[in-house]
């Protein structure tokens, strides 16, 4: 699968045909080239598989979810067959833009591509802060008005260099850097040790976090989706994390991290939600915490940690029942945590019925043929 790498621009038509084998570092490398954007996943060793379950990225307030830019795909079915799905596919196709993964093998896709937005130079880079400023930080990013242009990457993480934990605010803009300073002006006004904020090309955003791509160790990963943000339960969350480092040494479990990724929702929220599979265009904030490490003797004290948390978010989240995005989900949550309502777990399950009765694409989250 991962020879099947090819990335086509099309510049004339504005669209680009990805293999079904391509990570996000090649789609965007040869779309960059061709001074055009697409919606992308902010870690350049993810797979183009990130889109069936929705696709989060950066420029998702300006152009909405990467399933809301698929124009086509070609899939492998349960028989062995292949077709091209397309919005004249019907419900495969609603199917197909969220809970993907259960219903075959694609093979390429085909999505829209977008003018550059200022050359392809936008702004970005981290603001560090001390535990001590969670709840300032915290409030600031829930009340933050997120314009398209905008969004944030918000980490509890080990500097490097200090070998401390600390608060890392990682803001993006897509545009101009005199906009972006206004745009964050409340969190620029909070009380950070360092900004390495600067305008930096949009082919070169994902570069920060390739540590996130080394293979191997252990990773259990909990996470929620949140209407809001609440200081309380971050101020708690940063206590256990930095307890879980000191119990257990930054030297073994120091690679461990809290991730919130806020994004402009603007034109996410413009597409009807029922219209794709997608059940989560409500969510606010997404969170996930990571741990790592090597030692198997570390897994209790890990999944402790990241069941407190998780418990911390869901408890706090402001929605009335859970939210849990597919790409980053743990493996225990219920159907229709993942999947949304009933109403949606039913038709998925109608439709697995009739496209994969033997359930053959049933390792992730399976879709029952009745339900």
């Amino acid at each position: 699968m991962r020879a099947l790498n090819t990335v086509k621009v099309d510049k004339t038509k504005k669209t680009v045909k990805i293999g079904g084998g391509a990570i996000i570092k090649e789609v965007v490398d040869e779309v960059y080239k061709n001074q055009l954007h697409v919606v992308s996943g902010g870690c350049n060793c993810v797979g183009t598989g990130f889109m069936l379950g929705g696709g989060l990225g950066r420029l998702m307030g300006e152009y909405g979810l990467a399933i809301d830019n698929l124009i086509s795909l070609n899939l492998v079915k349960a028989d062995g067959s292949t077709i091209t799905a397309s919005a004249s596919s019907g419900d495969l196709w609603w199917a197909l833009r969220g809970a993907g993964h259960n219903f075959g093998i694609v093979t390429s896709y085909v999505v829209r591509a977008h003018p550059w937005i200022n050359g392809g130079l936008h702004w970005s880079g981290n603001l560090v802060f001390t535990g001590d400023q969670v709840e300032a930080v915290t409030k600031a990013i829930d009340k933050l008005v997120f314009q398209k242009a905008m969004s944030i990457h918000y980490y509890f993480a080990v500097d490097p260099s200090s070998h401390q934990p600390v608060i890392l605010v990682n803001p993006f803009y897509a545009g101009k850097t005199d906009d972006a300073r206004k745009a964050f002006k409340p969190i620029l006004d909070l009380k950070f040790i360092a900004d390495t904020t600067g305008p930096i090309a949009w082919n070169e955003l994902n570069a920060s976090g390739d540590f996130f791509c080394d293979k191997g160790s252990r990773k259990p990963a909990y996470s929620a989706g949140l209407k809001k943000l609440d200081p309380k339960a971050f101020k708690n969350i940063w206590n256990a994390y930095v307890q879980f480092l000191n119990k257990n040494g930054v030297d073994k479990v120091g690679r461990s991290a809290v991730l919130i990724e806020c994004y402009s929702y603007v034109t996410v929220r413009a597409i009807d939600r029922a219209s794709t599979a997608y059940p989560h265009r409500d969510v606010n904030f997404q969170a996930v915490i990571l741990g790592w490490y090597d030692d198997k003797a570390l897994d209790k004290e890990a999944e402790k940690l990241g069941k407190y948390v998780r418990e911390q978010w869901l408890s706090t989240s402001g929605f009335q029942r859970d939210h849990v995005y597919i790409n980053f989900a743990r493996g225990d949550e219920s159907l229709d945590t993942i999947y949304g309502e009933s109403w949606r777990v039913r038709k998925l399950s109608t439709l697995k019925k009739k496209w994969d009765p033997k359930g053959r694409f049933s390792q992730y989250f399976p879709i029952p043929a009745s339900y």
